[in-house]
């Protein structure tokens, strides 16, 4: 899956891949500028693609052979809300990943959201990335807790409830912290349901709730917590 692309001189292109058998890898592509390169629009933003890179380890970027494409998710680009979802899932699997560290998990989560981006209605767009962010969550080791509160063990439900990225999901009002996210029971089961989801299925995904914006900053919040990642977030931040 093609993640990430810039200009490399005048005629080259630096393409960060996500694949399944080797995790992340960043390549050059050599004249992939010119007027008819060889990968033609292989290296196109959200292309799926069969690759041949000549990987060695003691090099930071790697060679692209070839590149031909299975899939180009076209439908995601003439859409603004679709392809700013579908920008900010790849920079979220760019930004929590390190090369050369393979995750079949997050290769499904990324290739099953952009498919998704194509199909969902636009009331479904931002339930679907709240998914794919649980998602990639779990497949990096780091689920939160959504059923009940990580302190005390209370089953979620009622009022007054928090979201801490620190000590990784639901807290109850007795255990609430002041820095936390405040969100609804209504919220907590909206991320529960979506989380024991099995895979994505178009018929299944709610419409967005009203006033979305508490669980944006908790989901956000706790991957980069949990994620490493460093510096905003640009794709989120145009979300």
């Amino acid at each position: 899956m093609v993640i990430r692309t810039r200009r490399l001189g005048e005629t080259s292109k630096l393409v960060t891949l996500y694949t399944a058998e080797c995790g992340k890898v960043k390549a050059t592509a050599k004249g992939a500028r010119r007027p008819r390169s060889r990968f033609g629009a292989a290296l196109e933003l959200f292309a799926e693609v069969q690759a041949i890179c000549y990987l060695r380890d003691e090099r930071e970027l790697q060679t692209l052979g070839e590149c031909d494409v299975t899939a180009a998710h076209a439908g995601l680009t003439p859409a603004l809300e679709r392809l700013a979802y579908a920008s900010a899932a790849c920079e979220l699997v760019d930004r929590l990943t390190i090369e050369g560290e393979p995750n079949g998990r997050l290769y499904q989560c990324l290739t099953g959201v952009l498919r998704g981006l194509e199909e969902v209605d636009p009331p479904q767009l931002e339930p679907l990335f709240w998914y794919f962010q649980l998602r990639v969550a779990a497949a990096l080791g780091f689920r939160p807790e959504l059923d009940r509160c990580v302190v005390c063990r209370r089953p979620a439900g009622g009022a007054g409830w928090w979201f801490s990225a620190p000590q990784g999901g639901a807290v109850c009002p007795e255990c609430g912290p002041a820095d936390g996210v405040r969100l609804t029971a209504a919220d907590l089961g909206l991320l529960a349901a979506l989380h024991r989801l099995r895979g994505y299925q178009r018929d299944v995904i709610p419409e967005a709730p009203a006033g979305p914006g508490q669980i944006r900053a908790a989901l956000r919040g706790f991957l980069e917590y949990h994620g490493g990642a460093r510096g905003p977030l640009r794709a989120l931040d145009f979300l």
